[in-house]
């Protein structure tokens, strides 16, 4: 054995009991969890209620920070670059993976940098046409779509968006060519299928209840196999008109690879604590998102099982790498 290797066990062996010991006593200060997404997002809404949740079980704060930009790239590589201490996480969306068939490179690697730690969260998209549109159903729209090849315009926040991915999944499955018309954000895309200027979309849940309640837009379908709780009356895509269509987004908390399994066993229990309460499960609902509890090894096999779809969907909008970080 070599004398520097020899020198090297000593410190090794009195290093090893410290390391436990800070795994035994965390959390010993507080969490940062990073959402990459901006403030007011249903995914932000689902985090900042879990972190006060888990806040409380945890008995030390879980400081929520924003840091948005590039489709989530920002904010995750910041967590990606973070000690491996489990004091920074990051609650996230499908985004974290599809950016990696999106973006022609990433400062970090979605899933051998990563590992869940516990999925929250499963967030529908809606179907929406303005309240003048002449269709009633998405069985219409399909029927004129056929017909008319390219003549109706779905708008989306952008390239490669889960918009964007909902409607090339769908043109692929009724086999119609809805043209693609993208905005900068969700806001903007909506407002002018409103006006009338575009003639269809998606958006959330909270957002069409809101202007199917204002009269202002016809909700025609969901995204989800189930329907929503928080509009029943509203069919799913699938039974409306798609049989096995379906496009959903997740909110799930990360962290870095190397973070002990004991702090991620830690704090996936008091998420999960959470997110077993009748009133967490009430608070999402309200704000038209569906509680969707996976524990660790759970939320990792259903990762595992959609990365492949999710790349599929990317290459039929053919926005595969096409952007840059």
């Amino acid at each position: 054995m070599k004398r520097r290797s020899v020198l090297a066990l000593p410190l090794l062996a009195a290093t090893l009991p410290l390391i436990s010991r800070a795994q035994e006593t965390w959390p010993a200060k507080p969490i940062r969890l990073v959402v990459p997404f901006a403030p007011g997002t249903a995914l932000d809404i689902v985090g900042r209620l879990a972190a006060a949740g888990a806040s409380d079980e945890l008995n030390v704060p879980i400081v929520v920070e924003n840091k948005i930009g590039a489709s989530g790239t920002i904010g995750t590589d910041i967590v990606a670059k973070a000690a491996p201490d489990g004091y920074t996480a990051l609650f996230t969306a499908p985004a974290h993976y599809i950016n990696q068939f999106v973006y022609a490179s990433l400062p970090y690697h979605a899933v051998q940098d990563f590992k869940p730690v516990t999925k929250i969260s499963n967030a529908q998209l809606v179907l929406v046409v303005g309240k003048d549109s002449p269709f009633t159903s998405l069985r219409q729209i399909i029927e004129f779509a056929k017909a008319n090849p390219n003549k109706l315009r779905y708008s989306s926040s952008g390239l490669g968006g889960t918009i964007h991915l909902a409607f090339s999944l769908l043109n692929q499955m009724a086999d119609t060519q809805i043209e693609h018309v993208p905005y900068t954000s969700g806001g903007q895309a909506l407002t002018d299928v409103i006006a009338g200027h575009v003639d269809v979309t998606f958006t959330a849940v909270a957002t069409a209840l809101s202007h199917g309640k204002a009269g202002t837009l016809k909700l025609l379908g969901v995204s989800g196999l189930q329907r929503s709780r928080s509009m029943p009356d509203v069919p799913t895509v699938a039974e409306a008109a798609l049989p096995g269509f379906e496009l959903t987004s997740w909110g799930g908390a990360l962290v870095r690879k190397d973070v002990p399994d004991a702090i991620v066993k830690k704090l996936n229990a008091a998420f999960v604590k959470v997110a077993q309460s009748p009133e967490f499960q009430a608070r999402l609902v309200a704000v038209g998102v569906e509680p969707d509890l996976l524990p660790t090894a759970a939320f990792a096999r259903q990762i595992e099982a959609e990365v492949p779809k999710w790349q599929h969907i990317i290459e039929l909008t053919g926005a595969a790498q096409t952007q840059k970080s």
